[in-house]
């Protein structure tokens, strides 16, 4: 992954540092409803802010339609 990281980053895309291993058997109700368990509270959250965080700091850069 981290070697990844460094071919996303020479061709500028921007990457989400934080993860989480999700299952579709404890983290989804009825394998649709996102319900994580409560163990990944904390890495949920973190993934979550990182993605909010950079699609506010590359919102100039869409184009729009």
């Amino acid at each position: 992954m981290e070697n990844l990281r460094l071919v996303m980053g020479e061709i500028k895309v921007a990457d989400v540092r934080a993860q989480v291993a999700l299952s579709m058997w404890t983290d989804f109700e009825n394998f649709t409803t996102f319900k994580p368990h409560e163990r990944h509270d904390k890495a949920v959250h973190s993934m979550a802010d990182e993605v909010i965080a950079w699609g506010g700091a590359l919102k100039a850069l869409r184009i729009t339609h």
